[in-house]
Formats: C-alpha cells, sequence, structure tokens
C-alpha cells in the first residue's frame, strides 16, 4: 500500500513537472513568433518609407521637368 502512494505521488510530480516544463517552452515559441512579427513590422516600415521617399524624388522631377518646359516653350 506504502508503494502505491509513493509510486503515486512520483507520478504525479512528474506529470506536473511535464506540464510546467511545456508551458515554458510554448512561452518561448510564442516570443519567438511575436519577435519575428515585430522584426517583419521593422522590415515593411522601411520599406514603405523608401517607397514615400521615392514618391518625393518623383515629384521634384516632375517639378523640374515642369520648369524645362516652359523654359523650352519660351525659347
Amino acid at each position: 500500500m506504502r508503494k502505491i502512494w509513493i509510486l503515486s505521488l512520483l507520478a504525479a510530480i512528474i506529470v506536473s513537472l511535464s506540464v510546467f516544463t511545456m508551458n515554458i517552452f510554448g512561452k518561448e515559441d510564442i516570443q519567438g513568433q511575436k519577435s519575428d512579427v515585430t522584426k517583419l513590422a521593422e522590415k515593411i516600415d522601411k520599406v514603405l518609407k523608401n517607397q514615400e521617399d521615392i514618391v518625393a524624388r518623383l515629384a521634384d522631377i516632375r517639378q523640374e521637368l515642369d520648369i524645362i518646359r516652359v523654359r523650352a516653350s519660351a525659347r
């Protein structure tokens, strides 16, 4: 009878430790995914900023072209 109690206590300890370790590893995976999402968001922000810079440059080029057209038509 005493062996059954000891074995059941040991089994309960093993089960609780395994659940605890699974929870810890599960949280690390979730945090790893969050960091991946954060990295992806940073890359997207970088691309969007580059696109805004390109659009601003194109607007400047259009203004310069308009000036050149006006000067060319005046001659």
